[in-house]
């Protein structure tokens, strides 16, 4: 039976399913029996459901594909992570002290409802909001900027109180989301975020919590009517859940799945896979708060115990590259020259410093989430034993991301903890900035002392001292452990062989940019 034969067979038993009243279809199976032709559904496994429609309120980096979908950005990166227009069509520092940054918007944008997008919105969702409500993360993202002046409906200037050489970077990146006042003014938060609209390719039809997320081609879109027309993305958190729903068809893609997984799908027919590395990066976040990480003896010894290029072909097939900084490879802010060691020998050394060695073991908290994100929990599991070998015993506790999350922002991390670092800009303001920059309430490292430090490269204009500044910090906070970075992440993908999906660096999965073939 050919794949023709099979759709037909399919759409059939979907049709008597629902002439007999089953109230089992998935939505997207229903565009199917209701006569969509099969060449506008898809359907998307995916790893997690949004934590709120707010875009603007949280930065998960696994919501930001959704988000990105239902409320478009105001900038993007390209798939090889090129500063690109979208909903601003051009922008520019009006001054040499990147303290006035001046925007264009597109004047044929349309929210959902219909209404304009104008720059009232703009400055009512990165400026006002944030202001009156201090919980919201957008207001993190863009902590520097104190006005947005608006000089027509399209163009805008936002003002920041300080020297902010990176502001663009953020117009395309977590929370950095324009919502609709008029709109939000008129049903109330509680009224958005259970109709949320947005001016994305998509608009929401239907919702589950922690179930599916229902979108549809939005007509009117800026960009011209998405080729798929009925997307469904199914919050499939477990990983094997996500491997059978593409291996049984119910899936058109499938994101993070094991990479073995990965391996066996590429042999079936009808179904590519995809491995490959993306700007994430894979890296143990130290609480200098919590004992006995504040021991740089103990820090250390930890830090030569590991084995990267073991783990990256054990969990990666030798993709995920082994990472000294925490920098990609080959990005501005990497340094070449510059390799941590993999040396068990210190690592005993450093141990015995401290009074400790093989036979006199220090307990440390080991936190792991499970399926967040390509083999964390096996690879957490073979750095216990990396560990053991040379006097360190983990105790090793599974978490999630949300309860991550919660207790990093409240300074109650209980443990060393692996982690998946999220930089859809690949900027070392977003790596090495952020992650050691002791004012934010996600950064695990409190060390007081570099506030003045990443304070002095978040307002360095000059772009080359700027970026050898990074380089200069990432190699000192990886020399004495106040972060261990680990691999490049590696993202994997499954999909059915008629779906046309381009691949970003940042990892993001958008829709509006896949086509199926015919």
């Amino acid at each position: 039976m050919d794949s023709y034969e099979i759709d037909m067979k399919r759409r059939q038993l979907l049709l008597g399913a629902l002439a007999a009243g089953a109230g089992g279809l998935l939505p997207w199976e229903r565009a199917l029996a209701q006569g969509h032709p099969a060449d506008q559904v898809l359907n998307i496994a995916y790893i997690s459901d949004v934590p709120t429609w707010d875009p603007t309120a949280i930065t998960v980096p696994q919501a930001q594909s959704i988000y990105t979908t239902v409320f478009d950005s105001p900038l993007r990166y390209s798939p090889k992570l090129v500063l690109e227009g979208r909903q601003i069509s051009a922008w520019k520092w009006q001054d040499k002290n990147a303290q006035r940054l001046e925007v264009t918007l597109r004047d044929d944008i349309l929210f959902h409802d219909g209404s304009k997008l104008t720059t009232a919105d703009l400055k009512y969702s990165l400026h006002d909001r944030p202001s009156a409500d201090h919980k919201l993360a957008v207001g993190g993202m863009f902590q520097t900027l104190k006005d947005v002046e608006i000089v027509s409906p399209t163009r805008a200037v936002l003002v920041y109180s300080k020297p902010t050489p990176a502001a663009p970077i953020y117009l395309a990146f977590l929370a950095g989301y324009i919502v609709p006042k008029a709109y939000i003014e008129k049903v109330g938060m509680d009224g958005f975020l259970a109709k949320p609209v947005g001016a994305g390719p998509y608009r929401l039809v239907d919702y589950q919590r922690g179930s599916r997320i229902v979108l549809e081609a939005f007509d009117k879109y800026w960009g011209g009517t998405p080729a798929i027309r009925h997307v469904t993305f199914e919050v499939a958190t477990e990983p094997s859940a996500r491997v059978a729903a593409v291996e049984s068809g119910r899936a058109g893609v499938a994101v993070q799945i094991p990479l073995r997984e990965a391996q066996r799908l590429a042999s079936v027919p009808g179904i590519t896979t995809k491995i490959y590395p993306y700007s994430e990066i894979y890296m143990l976040r130290m609480p200098n708060y919590v004992k006995p990480f504040d021991d740089e003896n103990v820090r250390a010894a930890m830090h030569y115990a590991i084995d990267t290029a073991a783990l990256s072909k054990a969990f990666y097939g030798g993709i995920a590259r082994p990472l000294s900084v925490t920098a990609t490879p080959g990005s501005a802010a990497d340094v070449p020259g510059f390799r941590f060691p993999y040396d068990p020998q210190r690592a005993i050394a450093a141990l015995a410093k401290s009074g400790y060695g093989p036979n006199k073991p220090v307990r440390v908290p080991f936190l792991t989430t499970n399926g967040t994100f390509p083999s964390d929990y096996d690879m957490a599991r073979a750095i216990a034993g990396m560990w053991q070998r040379v006097g360190i015993q983990a105790d090793l506790t599974q978490t999630t991301m949300a309860k991550v999350i919660s207790e990093i922002q409240a300074t109650k991390m209980s443990g060393v903890l692996l982690y998946s670092w999220a930089n859809a800009t690949g900027d070392p303001e977003n790596y090495t900035g952020r992650i050691l920059d002791p004012r934010l309430r996600f950064s695990a490292w409190k060390d007081d002392a570099l506030a003045p430090r990443v304070e002095a490269l978040m307002t360095e204009v000059d772009e080359d001292k700027r970026m050898a500044g990074y380089r200069a910090l990432s190699q000192e906070a990886s020399e004495k452990s106040w972060v261990v970075p680990l691999l490049q992440a590696v993202t994997t993908i499954a999909y059915r062989s008629d779906v046309d999906v381009k691949i970003f660096d940042s990892g993001y999965i958008l829709p509006v940019d896949y086509r199926l073939k015919g």
